[in-house]
């Protein structure tokens, strides 16, 4: 009996043993698991962007524009036409250098999250023109129309010319109709939850991009109006609040030939992974810049000058492309009007996302305006 009694125990033991045994096992291949579909996700981000866009890819909230013409800014990502690396540019020393305040802004920013957990990883990507339906003249377009057919190489041909009798009059109009987007302050590889790439603070956001911009038109003489006002403190409505200023501005300045709504975008891969889209120029880092023109078709209406808008996109890309190789995305050429119908040469600029920084975009403002400058000199000698 007492054998028999010791016999059951031993056999409770072992069964006992068993789950012990069962239950790790199956929490070591939970484990196993979850490590090795990071590890999938990982490599399939980096190898195979466009699948990844298709499913969680993130931009601004689109909107269809209202009875009031409204519409908040929406941006098909190229995200499929990425390459891992830039090309070295061919470019000589252009002239930028970081500024004082921006690299206190890092230091600062480094500080204050120096014990933060981050939210995620920044992917640094350069867009190439593997996305692109058209490649025109070594510059590339993305037509996201459905029935807009343009002869971009007769357009390109065709070119742009300008009349500006006194470029030191306003030539240029710059505005942001997201006035308060803004970037990161450090190139450190990941983003934190705490910190909002959306400032009201004019030397962090937009504004500071379009001072870049301005900057190179007064060093060449070229008169321009920089609209500092924030438009989008409520982000309903943005579009029609700027829409009103950039009127009063033709209005009162007859002379404004290029109307510029410079903004950034946002990319996002997942909640932990965002893209950054960079090209090295002359050895330093440049937030790409995208092209937004409109063109009519569908509910887009009242816009008859759209190919106006779309020749002075190109010309524009085919500059930046012979000055600074690799700064530009594809052109987006879409069935969107975002204000670009009001008369002059209208363009929406996206210079980067929320992933680059602060410097990154400032730079691409600076050679955006070296583009500008040349177009416009151009076009002003001509006279």
């Amino acid at each position: 009996m007492k054998r028999d009694i010791l016999w059951e125990r031993f056999g409770i033991m072992r069964l006992i043993c068993a789950f012990i045994l069962l239950a790790f096992t199956l929490r070591y291949c939970s484990l196993l698991s979850d490590s090795l579909s990071g590890a999938v996700v990982y490599v399939f981000s980096e190898a195979s962007h466009a699948l990844i866009s298709t499913q969680k890819n993130t931009v601004l909230q689109d909107k269809l524009p209202t009875a009031d013409g409204d519409a908040d800014l929406y941006t098909e990502s190229l995200i499929e036409d990425t390459d891992k690396k830039s090309p070295q540019a061919e470019s000589t020393s252009t002239g930028y250098s970081t500024p004082e305040d921006v690299i206190r802004f890092e230091e600062e920013y480094l500080a204050a999250f120096s014990s933060s957990v981050a939210a995620g990883s920044t992917e640094e990507v350069f867009f190439s023109t593997s996305g692109a339906t058209d490649t025109v003249s070594g510059i590339s377009i993305k037509n996201a129309t459905a029935t807009k057919k343009p002869d971009f190489e007769a357009l390109i041909e065709q070119g742009i010319s300008l009349d500006i009798p006194d470029k030191s009059e306003p030539v240029v109009l710059i505005f942001h109709t997201h006035t308060t987007e803004s970037y990161l302050l450090s190139d450190n590889g990941v983003f934190y939850s705490d910190y909002q790439t959306r400032s009201t603070d004019s030397s962090k956001n937009m504004i500071r991009v379009g001072d870049e911009i301005c900057r190179v038109l007064e060093e060449n003489g070229i008169g321009y109006i920089h609209d500092t006002k924030i438009y989008d403190e409520a982000y309903e409505g943005a579009y029609g609040r700027s829409r009103e200023s950039v009127q009063q501005y033709l209005e009162e300045y007859p002379s404004i030939k290029i109307v510029l709504d410079v903004h950034r975008d946002a990319i996002y891969y997942s909640d932990s992974s965002r893209c950054k889209p960079t090209a090295e120029i002359d050895g330093k880092k440049a937030a790409q810049i995208m092209i937004i023109t409109g063109a009519e078709e569908g509910y887009i209406t009242d816009f008859p000058d759209w190919e106006e808008n779309l020749k002075f996109a190109l010309a524009f890309q085919e500059t930046a492309e012979d000055m600074y190789k690799g700064l530009m995305k594809p052109l987006y050429f879409c069935q969107r009007k975002y204000n670009m119908d009001l008369g002059a040469v209208s363009l929406l600029f996206e210079m980067g996302t929320d992933a680059n920084t602060l410097d990154e975009a400032m730079y691409s403002g600076y050679l955006a305006g070296n583009v500008l400058a040349e177009m416009i000199n151009e076009m002003a000698e001509s006279e």
